[in-house]
């Protein structure tokens, strides 16, 4: 286990460190860096700017206001994952990539039931290109690729006021991943990659222009691969055309496609305590791997975005996508809770099979107005849009078809000789059906040195969730979510900032007496921001505080049944710092302390942990390029990721230790040609992670050592 002291002093350290390395850069730029590094007069409403060295610092985002404001300006927590850090350090799924955000506790693309990303301990959701893909169904969208995507922002604390759709509004935040568009060059690469698992696969960019004007664009790649664990096998590729217009001065026009498969042979997760105790195969695959079929998950969508500049100080954007998902899910598991083994051979587990059809369709539609204007002296920038979504799910499952089960493994020497059986009819159905209207009004304004932000949003959603077996939930909901904020410049690049927001979404599948209300949540946050041009040092140091309300819980007077009396609570301190002196070094430095609790249940006794969520994690990580002479080319980097014990069960009766991991870069680039070497768990170390699939305690085996080599060439 990884105590507390040493995630806390090895961040403190590195964060010291480089506070410390900064503040002598700042004194050397005058020499350094003479044309780059004058430090800018002072004036009330000028806007600094970094990251005009940087691979991996952000100066502004779109994501957090839906209109390009400095990070430095706004009154909430947002980290980016940038493309070149993603490139840089070899991160091939979305969750490999948040390890560079603090305080993500992201879904691993092996998780296939149900399971959201976490920010700040409670449950997020991953939009794309600023519009929401249905989440009731977690696995609905999980980038297959990161080939085709700019950059990753992290919306940390609810977002109400601007997103929803499906169920609502995430409670704990958005990750929202944009899409690289095409542009006027012409070029690309092609590249392949190769490794540890039997990994294979190819991916390339081609960007073409058509004309003037017009510009074409088309992002895929293809992946074959083992597992470490046993049996495991899937294969996965993605499929991104993208066509830009530019109609005249004022007006331009995209159209997005995505193509995405994924398929693997479906992992359940071990049972927890007598994996962390050493008593079965930490390897074992805990089903039937003969004649499984492979789960897939397939989605297609369409997306087109017209933006017109009616004056320099008035902008028209509307978006708009159809999205479809077809998943076709064959699973396997032991359980101890619903099947437990003989205690004479406590480790030869009952096996039962699971079959589900689930297929969504979602059609999204967002239009806001842009408009910058003086008032009273005063520089305002407005938004006002309209928000539309229609989402519909059926989901099929088949369990227990046969009431017994396929057979038994001894998950301390397995032996894979039962054979799979499909749970064909299905017996269990549920459909979900959604509609969202909204309506939001923001207001940004500049005081001098103060920025505040101002939005309302109006919310009018309709739900439907119809199963056969006693869930039948419909109602409307009509919700009012304010949001407030303000950043004060203390200094040229610091900023000192408080913000609060709400959030709400429909409880899925609850069952009760009476119809349930909306979940909600509510954050207040406040901390320092860091812009410093001639130093390369940003990032955001903050404190939080957020509540979860109306959270499903025992009813004591109807067995079987949920009343909504439930309350949680997540506060805490998180700090992300971005170091890049120069154009030939990047550090990273990420930490979090999430102190999580239950505070109000039937069931559950206040101050327990909410599982999954460590009460710290960090990490550091940096990469230094060789800019001049005659290793020119030639770039390296390391990282060091920690986290905490994680509570695996409410209440808190079991976690899983903590560990830390290293991983290893290396690169060479030829010109057209770049050859690049990555390195997984470094030192080997044999950890768990926490595991989801249905309600029993699970752990999964971290990665071992694995090294990969790609060969990219450049066009």
């Amino acid at each position: 286990m990884v105590h507390p002291k040493f995630i806390r002093s090895a961040i403190v350290i590195a964060i010291a460190g480089l506070a410390s390395i900064a503040q002598a850069q700042i004194e050397q730029d005058s020499t350094l860096h003479d044309e780059e590094a004058k430090a800018p007069t002072w004036a009330p409403t000028q806007v600094v700017i970094t990251g005009r060295r940087g691979k991996y610092a952000a100066a502004e985002t779109s994501s957090a206001t839906r209109t390009d404001t400095p990070l430095i300006e706004v009154p909430q927590s947002v980290q980016v994952v940038t493309r070149a850090l993603i490139e840089e350090q070899d991160r091939r799924t979305l969750a490999d990539a948040l390890v560079n955000v603090s305080g993500v506790v992201p879904t691993r693309s092996e998780e296939q039931l149900l399971i959201a990303p976490l920010l700040r301990g409670f449950p997020a959701e991953v939009y794309l290109d600023g519009l929401p893909i249905y989440a009731g169904n977690q696995q609905a969208f999980d980038p297959t690729s990161l080939v085709g995507v700019e950059r990753i922002d992290v919306l940390k604390g609810p977002s109400a006021t601007l997103y929803g759709g499906g169920l609502g509004t995430p409670l704990g935040g958005i990750i929202n991943i944009e899409s690289a568009r095409p542009n006027d060059k012409l070029g690309g690469f092609v590249a392949m990659r190769a490794g540890s698992f039997s990994t294979w696969g190819t991916s390339g960019d081609l960007n073409v222009p058509l004309a003037p004007g017009i510009a074409a664009r088309i992002v895929g790649e293809y992946q074959n691969n083992q597992s470490w664990i046993d049996q495991v096998h899937g294969r996965r590729w993605s499929l991104q055309p993208s066509l830009s217009f530019q109609i005249d001065s004022r007006t331009d026009l995209l159209f997005q496609g995505q193509a995405n498969h994924r398929s693997q042979l479906e992992y359940s997760g071990l049972p927890a305590g007598q994996t962390l105790a050493g008593q079965v195969d930490r390897n074992a695959f805990p089903g039937s791997p003969l004649g499984q079929p492979l789960t897939t998950n397939d989605n297609r969508m369409a997306q087109a975005t017209l933006r017109h500049t009616f004056s320099d100080d008035v902008v028209l954007t509307v978006s708009d996508r159809y999205y479809k998902s077809t998943i076709r899910e064959y699973g396997s598991f032991v359980d101890p809770d619903m099947m437990p083994p003989d205690l004479a051979t406590p480790t030869v587990y009952p096996i039962l099979p699971i079959t589900m059809i689930t297929d969504t369709k979602e059609a999204t539609f967002d239009a806001n107005l842009q408009a910058k204007v003086e008032m009273l002296g005063v520089p305002h920038t407005f938004l006002a849009g309209v928000d539309y979504d229609w989402t519909r799910s059926s989901s099929k499952m088949g369990l227990f078809v046969s009431n017994t089960p396929e057979g038994t493994i001894d998950l301390a020497r397995p032996v894979y000789d039962v054979v799979y059986t499909p749970q064909l009819p299905v017996n269990y159905l549920q459909t979900d059906h959604y509609r969202t209207v909204a309506f939001y009004l923001q207001d940004q304004a500049t005081y001098g040195r103060l920025h505040v932000t101002g939005a309302l949003r109006y919310t009018q959603l309709k739900f439907e969730e119809v199963s056969n077996i006693g869930v039948a939930n419909e109602d409307t909901y009509h919700r009012v979510s304010p949001k407030v904020g303000a950043t004060f410049d203390v200094a040229p690049g610091v900023a000192i900032f408080a913000g609060y927001a709400t959030a709400f979404r429909a409880a899925f599948g609850f069952v009760g007496v009476n119809l349930p209300k909306p979940e909600t949540s509510r954050n207040v946050e406040g901390g320092i921001k860091l812009a410093l041009p001639t130093a390369g040092l940003s990032g955001t140091i903050s404190v939080f505080n957020q509540t979860r309300d109306n959270v499903a819980t025992a009813d004591p007077n109807n067995v079987g049944f949920n009343i909504q009396t439930g309350r949680q609570r997540a506060r805490g301190v998180e700090t992300d710092l971005i170091w890049e002196p120069t154009s030939a070094l990047s550090l990273l430095a990420n930490y979090a302390h999430t102190n999580t609790s239950v505070t109000a249940d039937n069931a559950i006794p206040a101050g327990s942990e909410l599982t999954r969520v460590p009460r710290n994690s960090g990490r550091v990580a940096a990469h230094y390029r060789i800019l001049h002479g005659a290793a020119k080319g030639l770039s390296f980097g390391a990282g060091v990721t920690a986290l905490d014990a994680r509570q695996l069960t409410l209440p808190n009766t079991l976690h899983v230790p903590g560990y830390a991991l290293i991983d290893a870069q290396a690169a060479y680039d030829f010109g057209r040609l770049t050859i690049q070497a990555s390195v997984v768990n470094l030192a080997g170390r044999k950890s768990f992670d926490t595991y989801q699939y249905f309600a029993s305690p699970l752990v999964m085996p971290v990665q071992p050592r694995s090294v990969f080599i790609t060969l990219k060439t450049k066009f």
